[in-house]
């Protein structure tokens, strides 16, 4: 989980706060969103619902700035998804699949090509990481005809 640019802001001040202060918020920011994801479940040992009621009715102003990171997460999720399910298919894949022969080799080279796609599409997305690039210059040196025809198809 990315720490919350709001905790950080309050870590870095000038004047250095309560740690009892911040571990609150950190619990709070936690909590909610674990209420988010798992709903009643997973609550136990000093993580309560009266536990994350009195912090939420303690620190009301913090609650607001989690949901709206909670919200504008998931509406970057959501985002993510969306361009992946749209920008996926390829026309390039499809060929290659009605082209090969049926073997062992043909689902190998598939996944690839799928990873590959996959990859140029999480790095125009800004998602890839150093290994993430790593494995993207492979691909593209093993399979330079496909990265051309993704490029292509991404407009890129």
């Amino acid at each position: 989980m990315v720490e919350s640019p709001y905790l950080r802001m309050l870590k870095n001040k000038l004047v250095p706060l309560n740690p009892l202060y911040l571990h609150e918020l950190e619990v709070l920011r936690t909590m909610l969103r674990q209420e988010d994801y798992q709903g009643d479940s997973g609550w136990g040992g000093s993580w309560t619902k009266e536990r994350f009621q009195n912090l939420k009715e303690k620190h009301p102003e913090a609650l607001m700035v989690f949901e709206t990171e909670l919200r504008l997460e998931k509406e970057s999720e959501r985002h993510r998804n969306e361009t992946f399910q749209r920008l996926m298919p390829s026309p390039y894949i499809e060929r290659q699949s009605r082209e090969l022969p049926d073997s062992e080799d043909k689902e190998k080279r598939l996944r690839k090509l799928r990873d590959l796609k996959w990859l140029m599409i999480a790095s125009r997305l800004g998602n890839v990481g150093y290994g993430g690039g790593i494995a993207l210059g492979n691909f593209r040196n093993g399979y330079p005809e496909a990265y051309k025809s993704f490029k292509d198809e991404l407009g890129q």
